[in-house]
């Protein structure tokens, strides 16, 4: 057992693997994952929804052991990153005059509740995250208000509404295993915060967490969130339509997708009008001998018919990216580009195709500001992981100084927001 310094669990419930990590802080600020774990979810959850409670449950007993055999440490609270299906996000402002013109917990408190007034929605939870709050005394922008003098004090506050069945029973699943549920933290802001420099976060910046089932969108600037959306598609689109498009498995288009990802010749034409169609290479390329193929359907397929059906997917899914982002201005903000990140980053000239399609330049993101981490970790898959890592130090220094309410020792941050509203709804 580790003595010194403070630890955190953080779980990452995705559609291809559920991941829990360890994370310790020395008295310095550094920060090591000191265990990990990661187990195939095979149809576990989708969309954020879980879809089989019993083997969820298993799944994480078995992700939960690794980390804390290697970190020889038994959690017993966690932090989570969430994410899913018809999410709703905004952001919504809160004032407060200081009578006594210093700003304590209670005024910083009394503003966030003010911020969430009249948020709430049937069959939603609230999520917030103290990373995604901001705060101005007297219209000047300052990071920490506490015990400064001014008159006015003002938080600018992120939420999502995130269905209850996703928060309920990734909640409950959690309790199943003894945990204490600390905080959730949306999976885009999770992401950014375990990929992107300060730079790119105050110059401006879109991270693109690209799941299997999920892809979320934040973008940044002045240390802002601008923006948030969940966009219900993900790397396995591109895998059922090249399951359908060869009648091959699955797991063998996963295989395909993964060898030869977005083509070289295709992906500068990614910045074409979304109705045209790529022009297929005179040349057919190299014959592919397909394992899975249902009888009756061809054995044999070019390479020019995998990155065809590939390109195609992958360039629609980006286009709605680009749509979203010109519908609400936010284009502009992206003078560092896009940053690429989870698992489906990994596909071959994927970043190369946004840089195409966006018209921005664009980088893969990897997990940063970690002393020390296993191999395995520090891949795209586990952005969102780390940066909920970062997520909960925060969140425990800011319970510590009274920054926040956190409604009793391990209690989520949204359940301040659900006790506030309980006059007003009946779950």
């Amino acid at each position: 057992m580790r003595r010194k310094g403070e630890v955190v669990g953080v779980i990452d419930f995705g559609s291809r693997e559920i991941r829990v990590l360890i994370a310790h802080m020395d008295s310095d600020g550094t920060i090591q994952i000191v265990g990990h774990g990661a187990e195939p979810a095979r149809a576990c959850i989708s969309q954020g929804v879980i879809q089989d409670l019993n083997a969820t449950q298993m799944t994480l007993k078995k992700a939960l052991a690794a980390a804390e055999h290697e970190a020889q440490v038994t959690l017993k609270s966690v932090f989570c990153a969430i994410n899913g299906k018809n999410v709703d996000t905004f952001i919504r402002e809160g004032n407060v005059k200081l009578e006594k013109q210093v700003v304590e917990a209670t005024q910083m408190n009394q503003a966030l509740n003010i911020a969430s007034h009249d948020i709430l929605a049937p069959g939603k939870r609230v999520t917030s995250s103290v990373t995604a709050q901001e705060w101005y005394l007297d219209d000047l922008r300052v990071m920490d208000p506490m015990g400064l003098r001014g008159q006015v004090l003002k938080t600018r506050v992120h939420f999502t509404l995130i269905p209850s069945v996703i928060i309920d029973n990734i909640a409950s699943c959690i309790n199943s295993q003894g945990l204490a549920l600390e905080d959730f933290i949306f999976t885009p802001l999770a992401s950014a915060q375990g990929c992107l420099t300060p730079e790119e976060m105050e110059l401006g910046v879109g991270v693109l967490d690209m799941g299997r089932s999920i892809t979320g969108l934040a973008v940044f600037r002045d240390y802002r969130v601008l923006g948030t959306q969940c966009f219900e598609w993900g790397g396995y689109h591109l895998t059922r339509d090249l399951s359908a498009g060869l009648h091959i498995s699955f797991e063998e288009a996963d295989e395909l997708i993964m060898s030869y990802g977005v083509s070289d010749d295709l992906v500068a034409s990614a910045g074409a009008d979304e109705k045209e169609s790529a022009a297929p290479s005179a040349n057919p390329g190299t014959p592919i001998k397909l394992k899975t193929n249902v009888p009756g359907a061809p054995s044999i397929v070019t390479r020019n018919e995998v990155e065809m059906i590939i390109f195609e997917r992958a360039r629609e899914l980006m286009t709605k990216v680009r749509q979203y982002l010109q519908a609400r201005g936010l284009i502009k903000n992206l003078v560092c580009g896009i940053v690429l990140t989870g698992g489906a980053s990994e596909i071959k000239n994927h970043v190369e195709l946004a840089k195409s399609a966006l018209q921005v330049s664009a980088r893969k993101g990897m997990p940063n500001k970690l002393e020390i981490a296993p191999a395995a970790v520090r891949t795209a898959a586990y952005s969102a992981a780390v940066g909920v890592v970062q997520h909960a130090f925060v969140y425990r220094a800011a319970a510590r100084s009274g920054r926040i309410d956190t409604d009793g020792p391990g209690a989520p941050m949204y359940r301040r927001v659900w006790k506030s509203a309980k006059k007003y709804f009946w779950w």
